[in-house]
């Protein structure tokens, strides 16, 4: 912890020992909100104050990383790890493209599946609704 014109600043380190996350992912959060920040998107956590390239977090902010934390989706961190992880990411990329695509097939498989059977539902009506008019006109 830092005192800075008095006010009390938790380092990386102090932030990880309090939340109970390594300063490692605490820095990768901090890393992936820095590219969503510069594609006009929103951070994930705080922006913290740099003072010599030391990121520095006000009890506030540490306490508003821990919510993130703790209420933090699956998949949330999985476009920056890909990149991160170079060939492997790439692997991993092209799987979930090819899981996406075959997902997307078995919807419109279904969706056709149920065209037909609502198709055959109809001519059934057609073909009874023909049958008892020939009837009605035979007597």
């Amino acid at each position: 912890m830092r005192i800075i014109e008095g006010e009390a600043l938790f380092t990386v380190g102090d932030c990880s020992a309090y939340i109970g996350k390594s300063i490692q992912t605490i820095q990768k959060y901090d890393k992936y909100s820095d590219i969503l920040e510069s594609r006009g998107e929103e951070r994930l956590i705080p922006k913290p104050l740099r003072i010599n390239g030391q990121r520095l977090y006000t009890k506030e902010q540490v306490k508003e990383i821990q919510k993130f934390i703790e209420l933090k989706k699956y998949g949330v961190m999985a476009e920056f790890n890909r990149k991160r992880l170079g060939k492997r990411g790439q692997e991993i990329e092209r799987r979930m493209m090819a899981k996406e695509k075959e997902q997307e097939r078995m919807q419109e498989d279904k969706k056709e599946k149920e065209l037909k059977e609502a198709l055959s539902k109809i001519n059934r009506a057609v073909e009874f609704k023909d049958r008892f008019k020939r009837l009605k006109n035979s007597k």
